[in-house]
């Protein structure tokens, strides 16, 4: 079963990510029933998949919950803090579990377990349960009464050995509006891993509905305690052609034959239809025999590696191909203009089937922070209205493994130091609720997302007095500071608002490290706010960071590349415009006094060419503010290649964000413009 491992693993994370979505959902509506019935469906196939591969902790911990989750089914036990508390343990502990099937590891479930059948010996009073099951109408009531009355007698006519609780079970699932059924399935003579396919027909039952009983047991199926047919007890709403269509398309089952044993109570209207449906399917054949058509595959699992090696090559391929068409226009080679266009079509289209084979939605990040919000509001006592938007906006891989971190630190800020507590946003007049606001949009080439909470905002002004009495500024310092730039000192190493050290906030390490993780991914940081209204904190990132747009240029012979992103505009000015501000070049630009850096003077290039009269000027933005950059020569627009800077004197140098290799072979810097200025 080893080389199942990694399967078994994302498709488990999955199956949690969806028990912690509807746990979450069911916090929020108690009542709705049909969050516990998804639950329930997760868990029992997540039993099914770590029984068979052998992940004996697992399957214990997730039948107990099954235990608990079918107890409020049947409205035994209540929806409360203390069962949804306890749900959300078990689902923490069976990702830890899932985390060690590589190394063997185990964790110890024994006080877990305690606790759930702690929690299942609190059952509801009588007549409280009898009220949670009671329609509305004494009408209703005594119609599916009736109903269910007829559909006993029919279970107990057909000898299917149903216990009181899955008798209260079938009465359940015929308030919900759906009806049971009886699945028969045989399998091939020739089946060997009976265990195996049994378990495939039970993932696929859940499904479609919920397993009140099978016969055998389900752990005689996975003992292979049985000859080749069994039978399912189920509650769905799926038709007869759609069970048998999802059932004999698996692998090794001879027949499959569903007979309805109870019918909807809320379906009278449509009884007769469904008898006459059955009557068809039992005229035409009294079993249907699986299709031996063999299926095309739709779509397959690619290792993370084996992407990133096609990028490399698609990268090798393209500073081949720059290189040839370089080439090309020495020799003046026309003959070749249209070989050289068709490969420089092909190339494009190669990349950008590769780059969209590596784009992957945000919601794989967006989808951990609901409990993450839900948990820390829980332990700071207040209530957060979390709504997320853009899912399904598409990042880069690289992009989107990078960006989990920064975005925890802005949420749990805007949760810590953002929101109120609730006696303060009741005197205030705000919605008890906080309100914060996590977002993705599609802006160009980029990718815009948003952090926001209508909390108490920053001011400017208590801004400025903490960062002086932390000593990350001088009080000169900081009264130079407009407002705007007053609510980036956060962003400075060791500033924090946090009057006292927590284990969510105080370090003076958050608000710096999002900073420096997003502009080295060539993005930035913005941030706005309104005292007493809340803040807005906005990341804007590439698409991806393997291959990007760049304007070449030169400074003392060198080409350097500048990342597109980064560039507003290109202008020319002259030498006689250029004014001083307290020791610093400034030119007044369209109305704006913009700051001038001569490229020469920041990357230590000696020139022994004398000042020119007409200078060429980069504008550039970062964050929120532009800077030009003084040139000698534009080359144009190119897209480059990135090359990280591996070598140990390289890497950690500022100002730059990789190398590029040019047409004519050699190397060209890519700006990093963040840690350049």
């Amino acid at each position: 079963m080893s080389e199942y491992k990694d399967i078994f693993k994302a498709e488990s994370e999955e199956h949690l990510q969806q028990l912690n979505e509807s746990l979450l959902g069911l916090e929020q509506n108690p009542k709705e029933m049909e969050f516990i019935n998804t639950m329930f469906r997760s868990a029992h196939t997540l039993k099914g998949m770590s029984a068979t591969m052998g992940f004996g902790t697992i399957a214990e911990l997730t039948h107990e919950m099954e235990n608990l989750m079918d107890m409020v089914r049947k409205c035994q036990v209540a929806v409360n803090d203390s069962l949804i508390d306890i749900l959300f343990e078990c689902l923490d502990t069976l990702e830890a579990l899932v985390e060690t099937v590589d190394n063997g590891g185990e964790v110890d479930i024994t006080s877990l377990q305690a606790a759930l059948v702690k929690t299942m010996e609190t059952t509801l009073p009588m007549d409280e349960i009898t009220g949670s099951i009671a329609t509305s109408t004494s009408v209703i009531e005594n119609e599916i009464s009736n109903e269910l009355q007829a559909a006993t007698e029919t279970v107990s006519e057909n000898d299917l050995g149903l216990s009181e609780n899955e008798k209260q079970s079938i009465e359940c699932s015929t308030l919900d509006g759906n009806r049971v059924v009886s699945l028969n399935v045989t399998l091939d003579e020739s089946c060997v891993l009976k265990s195996a396919r049994s378990t495939l027909v039970l993932i696929n039952v859940t499904k479609m509905g919920e397993i009140i009983k099978c016969q055998p047991s389900e752990e005689e199926l996975e003992d292979e305690k049985f000859d080749f047919e069994f039978t399912v007890i189920f509650a769905t709403k799926t038709t007869d052609e759609e069970i048998i269509g999802n059932i004999s398309k698996i692998s090794e089952v001879k027949t499959v034959i569903p007979t309805t044993i109870s019918q909807s109570a809320s379906d009278d209207q449509n009884d007769q239809e469904i008898k006459e449906n059955k009557e068809d399917v039992q005229q035409s054949s009294s079993a249907v025999k699986r299709s031996d058509t063999v299926k095309s595959i739709q779509s397959v699992r690619v290792n993370i590696e084996r992407l990133d090696n096609l990028m490399n090559l698609v990268g090798e391929l393209i500073i081949n191909k720059i290189r040839l068409n370089q080439l090309a226009s020495d020799l003046n080679a026309k003959h070749l203009d249209e070989s050289l266009a068709n490969l420089d079509r092909l190339t494009n289209e190669i990349q950008t089937e590769v780059m969209e084979a590596r784009m992957v939605p945000i919601d794989q990040v967006f989808s951990r922070f609901p409990r993450m919000v839900r948990d820390l509001a829980k332990s700071e006592g207040k209530q957060i209205n979390l709504v997320i938007e853009g899912k399904e906006i598409e990042l880069d891989r690289t992009v989107l493994d990078e960006i989990g971190d920064p975005l925890v630190h802005l949420l749990r800020n805007a949760v810590d130091h953002g929101i109120e507590p609730t006696e303060e946003r009741i005197k205030l007049g705000k919605p008890e609720a906080g309100f914060v606001g996590l977002s993705a949009s599609r802006q160009r080439n980029s990718v815009l997302i948003e952090v926001e909470d209508d909390g108490k905002g920053m001011d400017p002004a208590n801004l400025r007095d903490v960062a002086v009495k932390k000593g990350v500024m001088t009080r000169e310092e900081v009264d130079k500071l407009s407002d705007t730039d007053a609510l980036n000192i956060i962003f400075m190493p060791g500033f924090s608002g946090a009057k006292t050290v927590t284990d969510v906030s105080g370090r003076g390490v958050g608000m710096d490290a999002v900073k420096t993780k997003i502009e080295a991914l060539g993005g930035s940081v913005k941030v706005s706010s309104v005292p007493g209204q809340g803040s807005s904190i906005k990341l804007q990132l590439p698409l991806t960071v393997a291959i990007i747009q760049s304007l070449m240029v030169t400074v003392a012979d060198e080409t350097y590349a500048i990342p597109l992103g980064n560039v507003i505009r290109d202008v020319g000015i002259k030498a006689s415009d250029i004014k001083t501000i307290e020791g610093k070049e400034v030119v007044l630009l369209r109305g704006e006094v913009l700051p001038l850096l001569r490229l020469h003077d920041v990357l230590d290039c000696t020139t022994e060419q004398e000042e020119k009269e007409n200078l060429i000027v980069v504008v550039v933005e970062r964050m929120g503010t532009n800077i030009g950059f003084v040139v000698d020569q534009l080359l144009g627009q190119q897209e480059v290649i990135i090359k990280t800077l591996d070598n140990k004197l390289l890497k950690d140098t500022k100002g730059f964000a990789g190398a590029t290799i040019l047409g004519d072979g050699n190397v060209a810097l890519i700006l990093d413009i963040a840690t350049l200025i």
